[in-house]
C-alpha cells in the first residue's frame, strides 16, 4: 500500500481545464434522450492509456494488474502483454487504491472525497465484467487512501484521511458494504492499511510518523512502533507473517519482528520519500519503490541490496510470485520485471495524457492518435499493433492528419498561452521515427492541419486567426489568409477540394487548400470543436461547445443550414465523424461520457453507448471514420484509443 502525491503534471491540461464547463448540475451522465444507452460498442482493439498511476496491485492467479489512477479510474491490465481489459469507472476524484479479494472475483477501491458528489469515494467492482456493485459507508471529506481486503475474502480495511480526528480506519463487511468497526489513534492521515497473513492483526502507517497494529477481532491496539521521522506511506506483512516492512517518506525501510514488534533493522539507499514497500511470495525478498526513480530488491535476512531497478517515480510496487514484479507511477506506465536479473518484461500503457485528435490513413490501414503527452502514434488498424511512436515535440499535439498517399502524416502542437511551448508543425514519413520538416506554425500554438489533394500543400491554422498554406517539399510558407479570423479545428472534404474552420462570432468558414476564402456559414449553437465532411463532400457536420441542438449540418455549397441534430443534452459535442457514405454521423463528448450514432438523412439517434466512452477530469472523445466505413476510431481524456466496428 502507498500514500498519494499531487496532481498529475501534464504540459497544457491545467490551462484547458479551465477553459471548459463541467457537466450541468443534475445532468445524468450516461443518458440520452430519446435512445437508449446500450453499453460498450463492439471494440475491434484498443490501445490502453493511464493518467498517474497511484497504486498496482496483482491479482490472486497473478494474470491481471489493476491500477489506481489519477484520471479517476480503475483499469484491469493482462498481465503477459500489457493489454489493456477494461476500464472502472464511478469514481469521480481521483482513485489512491485497489485491492482484490482473495478469489479474485471482486475488487475494492478507494479515493478522493469530492465535494458535492452524492457516490461514496470507497467502491466494490466485479471483476469479471467490470460491473460496479455499490459504495461502502464513508465519513464526509474523508479521503480514502488505501484499502485492504482480509485473507478470508470477508472483511475491508480503508485507511482514511478524516477531517474531524486526521485520520482513522474503518473496517466493513464486504457481503453488504456494512460498517463493522472504525480504528481511531492515529492523529494523521492513514496512508496504508494491511492484514496479517492469518487475518488476525492489522497494521496501518499515518503521517503521525508511526506504524500501529491493530486486533481485528475487536479492534484493540496491539502496539504503535515508533522510529520513522516523517509520513510512514506503506505497510506489508511477509507471507510467512513474521515480519512487518514500513516505508517512509524519510527515505527508509524498517523491517519489524511480528512476534515481539522488536525493530530487526533499518533498510537504507534510497535518496526520496519511499511511497511504497512489498514482499516477494516466498518472503525473503522485499522491494521498495521511491520518488528517486529506483525500486531496490532487499534480502529481508540480513538487509542487503540485492538489485536496483530504474523506474520512473516509483508509487507502487507488488509482486506476482516471486519471480516477478510489477511497479507503477506518475510518468503513467506499469511495468513489469523479472526479479532473478532485472529484465524489463512488459511495459503497460500507451498515451499518458488526454487524446486530442484521430485519424485513419486514406486506405484503412493506419490509425493515428495524438494528445497531451506530447506524442503522436500510429497503430495497425486491423489489429492496434503499436507501430511507431512521434516524440519530437515539446508541447501538446492538437492534431494529427495523413496526405493522400498515406506516406506522410502532419502534427500540429502548441497548448493554450500563457503555456504555449512549442507551436510547431511537423512533417513525418510513415515508418520513419524522425521528422522530415519542421514548420514555424503558429504564435499562440497550432490547432489543425491537412494536406492538399496533390500532397504538395500543408494548410495550417491555429489561435493567431490566421490560416497557412506550406509548401510540403521546402517548408516555404506559400500562403496566409486573415479573413473571418481562421482558428480552432480544421476539417478537409474527402475530395480535398474544401478547408472549414471556425471563426469570428462562431460562424464556420471554408477555403480552398490554398488558402482562398470560399464562404461562410450562420453562427453555430456553439463554437465549434469539430468538423467532418460527407463522404461526397457535400455537407459540413459541426461538433459545439453547447447543451442539445450541439450538432449542425451544414451544405458546402452555399453555407445554409440543412439540419440540427439532438446531440448531447448533458456535455458539450467533442467529436463528429461522417461515415463515408454520408448515411450515419458519429458524435461524442468527454462531459458526459456519451458516443451517438445518427441517421444523418432524418436525424434520428440509432444507438449510443455508455461504456468504455471515457472518464477523467479531462474530458476528451474525438473521433474518425475509417474511409472503408466498416470502423470508427476515438480517443479519450484518461488516454486509451479505441477502433470499434460500425454498428450500421
Amino acid at each position: 500500500m502507498k500514500r498519494t502525491r499531487g496532481l498529475v503534471s501534464l504540459c497544457g491540461l491545467a490551462a484547458l481545464a479551465l477553459m471548459v464547463p463541467p457537466v450541468p448540475v443534475g445532468a445524468s451522465p450516461g443518458v440520452t434522450t430519446g435512445s437508449a444507452v446500450r453499453g460498450a460498442p463492439t471494440v475491434t482493439w484498443l490501445g490502453g492509456g493511464v493518467l498517474g498511476v497511484q497504486q498496482v496491485t496483482v491479482s490472486p492467479d497473478g494474470l491481471t494488474v489493476a491500477t489506481a489512477a489519477q484520471d479517476n479510474t480503475v483499469k484491469l491490465w493482462r498481465t503477459s502483454d500489457g493489454q489493456m481489459i477494461r476500464t472502472l469507472t464511478s469514481h469521480n476524484g481521483h482513485v489512491d487504491s485497489v485491492a482484490f479479494t482473495p478469489d479474485g472475483r471482486f475488487l475494492a477501491s478507494g479515493g478522493e472525497f469530492v465535494p458535492g458528489d452524492p457516490s461514496g469515494n470507497v467502491k466494490l467492482w466485479r471483476v469479471a465484467d467490470g460491473a460496479f456493485l455499490g459504495d461502502f459507508p464513508v465519513p464526509q471529506f474523508a479521503q480514502a487512501f488505501s484499502v485492504a481486503v482480509s485473507p478470508d475474502g470477508t472483511l475491508l480495511a480503508g485507511g482514511l484521511a478524516e477531517a474531524a480526528n486526521g485520520g482513522q480506519i474503518n473496517i466493513w463487511r464486504i457481503s453488504d458494504r456494512t460498517l463493522v468497526r472504525t480504528l481511531s489513534g492515529h492523529t494523521g492521515s492513514v496512508f496504508s492499511v494491511a492484514f496479517s497473513p492469518n487475518g488476525q492483526l492489522l497494521a496501518s502507517g499515518s503521517a503521525d510518523n508511526s506504524v500501529r497494529v491493530w486486533r481485528v477481532s475487536n479492534g484493540a491496539r496491539v502496539r504503535r512502533l515508533t522510529g520513522h521521522t516523517f509520513f510512514v506511506s506503506s505497510v506489508a506483512f511477509s507471507p510467512d507473517g513474521t515480519t512487518l516492512a514500513s516505508g517512509s517518506w524519510d527515505t527508509t525501510v524498517r523491517l519489524w519482528r511480528v512476534s515481539n514488534w522488536g525493530l530487526l533493522r533499518t533498510l537504507r539507499g534510497h535518496t526520496e520519500s519511499v511511497y511504497s514497500v512489498a514482499f516477494a511470495g516466498n518472503s525473503q525478498t522485499i522491494a521498495s519503490g521511491s520518488g528517486d526513480h529506483t525500486i531496490r530488491l532487499w534480502r529481508v535476512s540480513n538487509g542487503a541490496l540485492q538489485r536496483t531497478l530504474p523506474a520512473p517515480y516509483v508509487n507502487s510496487v507488488a509482486f506476482i510470485g516471486s519471480a516477478t514484479l510489477v511497479g507503477g507511477g506518475f510518468d503513467s506506465h506499469v511495468r513489469v520485471w523479472r526479479t532473478s536479473d532485472g529484465a524489463l518484461l512488459t511495459t503497460m500503457g500507451k498515451h499518458t495524457g488526454p487524446v486530442y485528435s484521430v485519424a485513419f490513413s486514406p486506405d484503412s490501414a493506419v490509425f493515428a492518435s495524438a494528445g497531451a503527452d506530447t506524442t503522436a502514434r500510429l497503430w495497425r488498424s486491423a489489429d492496434g499493433a503499436d507501430l511507431q511512436t512521434l516524440a519530437e515535440h515539446g508541447d501538446v499535439v492538437n492534431a494529427v492528419a495523413f496526405s493522400p498517399d498515406g506516406r506522410l502524416v502532419a502534427t500540429a502542437a502548441g497548448s493554450p498561452p500563457p503555456d504555449t511551448v512549442d507551436p510547431t508543425i511537423k512533417i513525418w514519413r510513415v515508418g520513419t521515427p524522425a521528422s522530415l520538416l519542421t514548420l514555424p506554425g503558429h504564435t499562440r500554438g497550432s490547432t489543425g492541419v491537412a494536406f492538399s489533394a496533390d500532397g504538395s500543400k500543408l494548410v495550417s491554422v491555429g489561435r493567431d486567426g490566421v490560416l497557412k498554406v506550406w509548401q510540403v517539399s521546402t517548408g516555404a510558407l506559400v500562403a496566409t489568409s486573415t479573413k473571418g479570423s481562421p482558428a480552432g479545428p480544421l476539417a478537409i472534404s474527402p475530395q480535398r477540394k474544401v478547408v472549414a474552420v471556425r471563426g469570428t462570432g462562431s460562424t464556420i468558414l471554408l477555403f480552398t487548400p490554398e488558402g482562398a476564402p470560399v464562404l461562410g456559414t450562420p453562427p453555430t449553437h456553439g463554437a465549434a470543436s469539430s468538423m467532418s465532411f460527407s463522404g461526397d463532400g457535400e455537407l459540413l457536420a459541426v461538433g459545439e461547445g453547447a447543451y442539445g441542438n450541439n450538432i449542425e449540418i451544414f451544405r458546402v455549397s452555399d453555407g445554409a443550414l440543412v439540419r440540427t441534430l439532438a446531440g448531447d443534452p448533458d456535455g458539450f459535442v467533442q467529436g463528429v465523424a461522417f461515415a463515408p457514405t454520408g448515411s450515419a454521423l458519429v458524435s461524442g463528448s468527454g462531459f458526459s461520457r456519451v458516443i451517438q450514432v445518427w441517421d444523418t438523412a432524418t436525424g434520428t439517434l440509432r444507438t449510443s453507448y455508455d461504456q468504455e466512452t471515457g472518464w477523467g477530469p479531462f474530458p476528451q472523445l474525438p473521433l474518425a471514420f475509417s474511409p472503408s466505413g466498416t470502423h470508427f476510431g476515438y480517443g479519450r481524456g484518461d488516454g486509451p484509443v479505441f477502433v470499434v466496428r460500425n454498428p450500421l
